[in-house]
């Protein structure tokens, strides 16, 4: 192993590791600029390249933990907002029908589109959001994001963990592998609900408002950033 890679693999063998993990993963839900997954690949491909530390499974219980905390608290954020999006975003005909049309999709797909969202950068922010705004069951989103989050942080630390070990002795490559393989990941999830939404709106005959919330052509709650 390089030289210069050994004050990294210090920084990844101490606690410092899952708290980075953890905090990543809490503010990602909030601010979706954060590479949440980044440090749980990482992090997975140390674990490889030093036999046992970090520990995979505190790795795993770090991030999930946080990406629940996250999800949760941009679900409060999009409560405290609720007054303000019911007087200036959803006022009107037209914000009635955008509140609806999200009050309905959760209701008949939340689970999906919570866990779903969890794995796309700023899908997991607005449908956090708008479940807060539509008050979204609690009990519910919170079961979901535990699911989600638990499914994620195994999804980030294992994908690390696969690259460190195809690419054993070279931990830049394996980090580069598992983030490659996460960004093709991503984008297969994001054209498959565009696909699945655009065939929706066919089998209704045309453009009827009726998306899904995120949904980029017709969100008018929050938007869906990829």
């Amino acid at each position: 192993m390089d030289a210069w890679f050994d004050p990294i693999m210090s920084f990844a063998d101490s606690p410092w590791a899952y708290l980075i993990v953890f905090l990543t993963a809490l503010l990602d839900a909030m601010l979706p600029i954060l590479p949440s997954e980044s440090s749980l690949i990482a992090c997975g491909v140390f674990a490889t390249v030093s036999g046992f530390s970090p520990n995979l499974f505190l790795l795993i219980l770090a991030g999930a933990l946080g990406a629940f905390l996250g999800d949760n608290i941009t679900y409060a954020i999009g409560r405290w907002a609720e007054p303000f999006a019911n007087r200036h975003m959803l006022s009107g005909e037209r914000g009635r029908r955008a509140r609806e049309r999200a009050e309905r999709w959760l209701a008949d797909h939340g689970g999906v589109m919570i866990i779903a969202g969890r794995y796309i950068p700023g899908g997991r922010t607005a449908i956090s959001l708008v479940a807060g705004m539509v008050e979204y069951p609690i009990a519910r989103f919170r079961a979901f994001t535990a699911v989600a989050g638990l499914t994620w942080a195994m999804y980030g630390v294992l994908l690390g963990f696969w690259g460190g070990s195809v690419f054993e002795g070279s931990p830049i490559k394996g980090i580069g592998a598992g983030l490659a393989t996460a960004a093709v990941i991503t984008v297969l999830i994001e054209v498959t609900r565009r696909v699945l939404a655009a065939r929706r709106r066919r089998g209704r005959g045309g453009d009827d408002g009726d998306g899904p919330p995120g949904d980029a052509e017709h969100e008018e709650v929050a938007p869906h950033a990829t």
